[in-house]
């Protein structure tokens, strides 16, 4: 029998409401077992609520991620110094509406809003410094209304991530804000003071984050043999572990540093010995690294979310004086890039 349209949303109707019944009631000592009809419910709610889920401002992986909802992890996974941080500072620029709790222990809060003035406002970190230092009224004026104005939902937390600070951090925000954050953001897993192994740190904001119901977002660190140089990250490239905890994982590297360290093993070979196809790769390579001198490449390495794909590489034009990035698109990259003529490891000798 075909269902007419009423009888299809009647049917929903009932599936987004709130259980009842003999059968659905859930005695109150029961505090692990749910029907499963309740996951319907969070499924219909999720689905009918996309404004509510956190996009990063990345359109390929947003499409795919389609926002990190309440209660899941996303992991952003890459080396020190990679550019994860700059990442997160455009995912925060682009979620300046959304309420955002970040604990960032690395760094104290006053760098934390000098570098979103400079990506905000497009302006030169150093000339933002000189000007507040020359007491420049305007740049000084320019930090506070970036905090009052233009982030004023955002909560920095630059102490150390002990799990009873990071639960009252948590409530004194309810409190001040009179509702829960949208947004959870911690830079990074391994400064998690919550047991002495980074899957027991992972496991802790995973349950936090369902606890509280909130989207959490996790910086992670790779390991050194896996992530140096800006090599290609995989799924397992992290420090330690931890990856399993995540709902998604994005990649983010510096291509130069790949790009630069087989330049020095090209260079070191020819000195012991010419070679006319080596030398042809290296004049490759150094081609490559003047285009990808100041690009930040993200990844979506992990996608649970149903029929989502993963992302190869999308590149980012870095702006090393402002912070800001940018999505080079088709038309600004060279006709060998598009080609699908990007330099890749050879075995010249």
């Amino acid at each position: 029998m075909r269902l007419t349209p009423e009888q299809i949303a009647s049917g929903w109707e009932s599936v987004g409401a709130e259980p009842e019944g003999s059968a659905l009631a859930i005695p109150r000592e029961y505090r692990l077992y749910k029907p499963l009809s309740e996951a319907a419910h969070s499924f219909v709610r999720w689905a009918q609520n996309p404004n509510q889920r956190i996009y990063l401002g990345i359109e390929p992986i947003d499409n795919e991620m389609r926002g990190i909802a309440n209660g899941e992890l996303s992991m952003m996974l890459g080396y020190s110094h990679g550019g994860k941080t700059l990442v997160l500072l455009h995912a925060l620029d682009n979620n300046r509406d959304k309420k955002v709790a970040l604990f960032i222990p690395d760094e104290p809060k006053t760098l934390v809003l000098t570098k979103l003035t400079c990506m905000h406002h497009n302006i030169d970190a150093r000339e933002l410094e000189q000007r507040v230092a020359d007491d420049d009224k305007q740049a000084i004026d320019l930090l506070r209304s970036t905090a009052e104005e233009s982030f004023p939902n955002l909560a920095v937390f630059d102490q150390p991530l002990v799990p009873s600070d990071m639960e009252r951090a948590y409530a004194e925000l309810c409190d001040v804000w009179g509702d829960k954050p949208d947004l959870v953001v911690v830079d990074y897993l391994e400064l998690v003071e919550a047991g002495e192994q980074v899957p027991e740190k992972a496991g802790f904001l995973k349950s936090f984050g369902r606890r509280h119901d909130i989207p959490l977002l996790v910086l992670h660190q790779t390991s050194r043999t896996s992530g140096a140089e800006g090599r290609k990250l995989t799924i397992s490239s992290g420090a330690y572990g931890g990856e399993q905890q995540a709902t998604s994982i994005i990649g983010v590297r510096r291509k130069k540093y790949e790009i630069a360290s087989e330049i020095q093993e090209l260079k070191e070979k020819l000195d012991r010995s010419h070679n006319e196809r080596a030398q042809e790769r290296l004049e490759e390579l150094q081609y490559w690294l003047r285009i990808h001198e100041y690009t930040i490449t993200l990844s979506l390495l992990k996608n649970k979310r149903p029929a989502g794909m993963l992302v190869d590489d999308v590149d980012f034009e870095l702006n090393i004086k402002t912070g800001k990035l940018w999505q080079l698109r088709n038309d600004e990259l060279p006709d060998q890039y598009l080609m699908g003529a990007q330099w890749k490891q050879q075995e010249i000798f």
